[in-house]
């Protein structure tokens, strides 16, 4: 099977099929898979699926798919000029998961004189009002990320004020949709998840942080149930300004149910919270759950639970 892109949603899928017995071929045209995603954690997570790829083709295009008696051939090419390409190949499934067209443009808003943009998106104020202002819009359609948690919040907003408009209630009409940030999860084995700035995008932005990075091998939990090749890993704001007592500005993990817990670190951004309130909110023990504490632990410098950093 060949999947057409390296996102979340063809390596999810392709988790599936891979289950079921599929050999898989994965083609993406940047240069890594899960883009968005904190590179150290994809690395772990490409690491322990490596046994379901037969083949890797990154910085790599799909020039053609055809459909023969043997199957339906692919042919490549680079994505980058005067890069090398793979032979064409021939497969039993290909599987297309190289993104979605907003359809702002198919649904004739226009005629009710909503403004839609070149591409299909329609955009919004932070009370999700189109530039009609009795029209709202909500979820996909106004861009990214197009994730279903951050929607329904997003129409949470819209119903507030409309209702707070038509009943005259000043605190319902003021509703904004203002999240500092909105967490990521790929739905994979293992898991990842994400939220925040991850450690590239504060290098661009030209952001110092200071990492806490926290090894399942060291959880007792992730030991019993035998998946201790998750890591947990936490960045917070190292900038002199900060005193080395930096809000946390992004963190995330991989490993089992990371997706369950990355809620705690989104929670700790909105709140402001520095290494020293994270590691001392006692979390329950054994869970999966703790090394978010440890992780604030190991930056802060107090985490007894892993050995001290080789010098």
């Amino acid at each position: 099977m060949l999947i057409l892109g390296g996102g979340i949603i063809g390596l999810e899928m392709g988790t599936v099929y891979s289950t079921l017995g599929a050999r898989l071929d994965v083609v993406e045209m940047l240069d890594g898979l899960m883009q968005g995603a904190d590179r150290d954690l994809v690395k772990i997570w490409q690491k322990m699926n490596a046994k379901r790829f037969d083949n890797i083709m990154l910085k790599t295009k799909t020039v053609s798919a055809r459909a023969l008696p043997e199957g339906i051939e692919v042919t490549f090419a680079s994505a980058e000029e005067g890069g090398t390409a793979p032979a064409p190949q021939v497969y039993d499934l290909v599987l297309q998961a190289v993104g979605r067209t907003p359809n702002g443009k198919k649904i004739a808003a226009d005629k009710a004189g909503v403004a839609v943009t070149d591409r299909g998106f329609i955009n919004v104020d932070i009370q999700m009002r189109t530039n009609v202002p009795h029209i709202f819009a909500i979820g996909d359609i106004v861009g990214q990320p197009m994730l279903a948690h951050k929607a329904v919040h997003e129409a949470h907003v819209a119903a507030e004020v409309i209702a707070g408009e038509l009943q005259g209630n000043k605190e319902l009409a003021s509703a904004a949709f203002n999240a500092r940030v909105i967490p990521s999860v790929a739905y994979t084995d293992p898991e990842v998840a994400w939220v925040g700035l991850t450690e590239d995008q504060a290098k661009a932005q030209g952001i110092k942080v200071k990492k806490g990075l926290f090894p399942w091998t060291a959880s007792g939990r992730a030991i019993a149930n035998g998946r201790d090749e998750g890591v947990t890993k936490l960045l917070f704001d190292d900038s002199p300004e900060a005193h080395g007592h930096g809000k946390i500005l992004g963190g995330g993990m991989v490993g089992t149910h990371a997706g369950d817990m990355i809620g705690e670190v989104a929670l700790a951004i909105e709140m402001g919270a520095d290494a020293v309130d994270i590691g001392k909110t006692i979390h329950p023990h054994p869970t999966l759950g703790e090394s978010i504490g440890m992780a604030a632990e190991v930056a802060h410098g107090s985490c007894t639970d892993v050995p001290p950093a080789r010098k």
